[in-house]
């Protein structure tokens, strides 16, 4: 429980839900949530790998944005080869999340400031690229790569499991995860341990880039449409809200991946509820602002600065 309480609040809440709602215990409505969940829960995993080292990253919502239309414009409007427009459009997501790596490490800007810098840079660059249009009508084959079925499934939901299956890796079976957290618990004794700590520090922003590449691309597949919108301030609120719901220390040196993806369907079968409820959607918001906020506290109780 103390590892993995995100995952008993989970199934807490289903039985509250199950119980106080009798249409939310459907095998339709649980499709339903995981579909909705697949996808944020791949930029979850970037966002705990960032709390972890005690950073955060503001700019993951407008790199959303600039991936869509970047990809809607590669494939759609240039004609390139699918392959290579994605390709392109990762590599835009590397390039940023490098750039919020060295105004952080390498000219110590304070991660809040220098993301959040970064995204009204990338907005703009969306806007500006795009003349504040969408693409639509996307081509077959790539609307293909994220809607085909595989049984219950969609393959956005195949890729969202692979993608959390190799970060689990990454950060708990792997020499970078051990670093990582070290990193977050003790950044001054890690690096004298031998810790190579600015690539670290460098290494999980350019992974957080990569990762909203990827959901701005799947997120573009879903709704067939390019948008310079596509995620916005508000996104990255809800997966900020979400890794903390899974446990992610916003003082940095916890996180896991499990987390992570509970955290985040903690949050859409919280907003699922509300639907069938018939409540107003901006009840969420209210939600995930309590949610934090609690978080913060506990944590400054942990800390001892209450």
């Amino acid at each position: 429980i103390k590892d993995y309480g995100c995952v008993v609040i989970f199934f807490i809440i289903c039985v509250i839900a199950s119980i106080a709602i009798p249409r939310f215990l459907s095998f339709n409505n649980f499709m339903m949530i995981i579909k909705q969940a697949s996808i944020p829960i791949i930029v979850c995993v970037a966002m705990t790998m960032v709390l972890m080292t005690g950073g955060i990253d503001l700019s993951l919502g407008y790199m959303i944005g600039l991936a869509s239309i970047a990809c809607g414009i590669f494939i759609k409007s240039m004609g390139m080869p699918i392959a290579a427009g994605l390709l392109l459009t990762l590599l835009i997501g590397a390039a940023f999340g490098l750039l919020n790596g060295i105004c952080i490490q390498l000219l110590h800007v304070p991660a809040f400031i220098a993301t959040l810098g970064t995204g009204y840079i990338i907005y703009g660059i969306a806007q500006i690229i795009s003349n504040g249009e969408t693409v639509n009508h996307l081509p077959d084959a790539l609307l293909a790569l994220g809607k085909t079925k595989i049984g219950p499934l969609t393959t956005t939901v195949l890729v969202s499991a692979a993608v959390c299956v190799v970060f689990y890796y990454i950060l708990h079976k792997s020499t970078f995860g051990r670093n990582l957290t070290a990193f977050g618990m003790n950044e001054a004794a890690s690096r004298l341990s031998g810790v190579n700590t600015p690539f670290i520090n460098m290494a999980v922003y350019v992974i957080s880039g990569v990762l909203s590449g990827a959901v701005g691309i799947l997120l573009t597949i879903d709704v067939n449409c390019a948008q310079p919108t596509m995620g916005g301030g508000n996104y990255t609120f809800q997966v900020i809200t979400g890794t903390v719901i899974g446990g992610a220390n916003l003082y940095g040196g916890k996180g896991t991946i499990v987390g992570a993806v509970f955290g985040m369907l903690t949050l859409k079968v919280i907003a699922n509820c509300i639907n069938l409820a018939n409540a107003p959607y901006y009840f969420v918001d209210a939600i995930m602002g309590v949610i934090i906020l609690i978080a913060i506290i506990l944590e400054n109780v942990k800390n001892k600065k209450l």
